[in-house]
């Protein structure tokens, strides 16, 4: 239980401190022209459903094959170990917080909400995804440098680009610039990895 407490005052902090930047952007620059959930994507999405959960399903699948296939061939060093590693059904619910909370959720406002938009509207689309997709990889490098390889810092680097392209692509064009798709996409696959050390 004290576990899942400080998972959830953990996953809180990390969201508020996910939020600041793109807090104190929206109000110098737009809080007059917008509210500030819908400025960085934190409302319904809007298209067809079918489609989009359609959407949904096959990033899901090519990202999680994709890292499959690298996390056995090249990401083969102890860079990825869950914090929950270990911990048998006693750290489910603590992993599904971080997974779609603490993680997902608060690197969804700040790269696709906060980053992806700003880049869009300065670069179009395309290169702002690339942009934000590269920043995107380059964090999960820095956060992880002093236990790769070169190699696995380059499978590093473009792999966490794959989902960071694919969910700009549904967010801004399938689901007119909500975050909720990639979120979901997101939270699951932080799910997968985790749950999947529990035991």
């Amino acid at each position: 239980m004290t576990q899942i407490i400080n998972e959830l005052i953990g996953s809180v902090v990390q969201i508020l401190l996910f939020t600041l930047i793109p807090f104190i952007w929206w109000l110098i620059t737009a809080r007059k022209k917008e509210n500030f959930f819908s400025w960085i994507g934190l409302k319904k999405p809007v298209g067809d459903k079918k489609k989009i959960l359609l959407f949904i399903l096959g990033a899901f699948v090519i990202c999680e094959v994709v890292g499959m296939i690298l996390n056995n061939t090249i990401l083969k060093t102890e860079w990825n170990v869950s914090p929950f590693a270990g911990e048998g059904i006693g750290g489910l619910l603590a992993a599904v917080l971080y997974s779609y909370f603490h993680t997902a959720f608060s690197e969804e406002i700040i790269y696709r909400g906060f980053l992806q938009k700003r880049l869009q509207k300065a670069l179009g689309f395309t290169a702002g995804t690339i942009v934000q997709a590269f920043i995107f990889g380059a964090s999960h490098v820095i956060l992880s440098y002093n236990l790769i390889t070169f190699t696995e810092g380059v499978a590093l680097l473009l792999y966490p680009m794959l989902p960071a392209i694919l969910i700009a692509f549904i967010n801004e064009k399938k689901c007119e610039g909500s975050i909720l798709p990639g979120w979901l996409i997101h939270g699951t696959l932080n799910v997968i990895t985790h749950v999947s050390q529990l035991w």
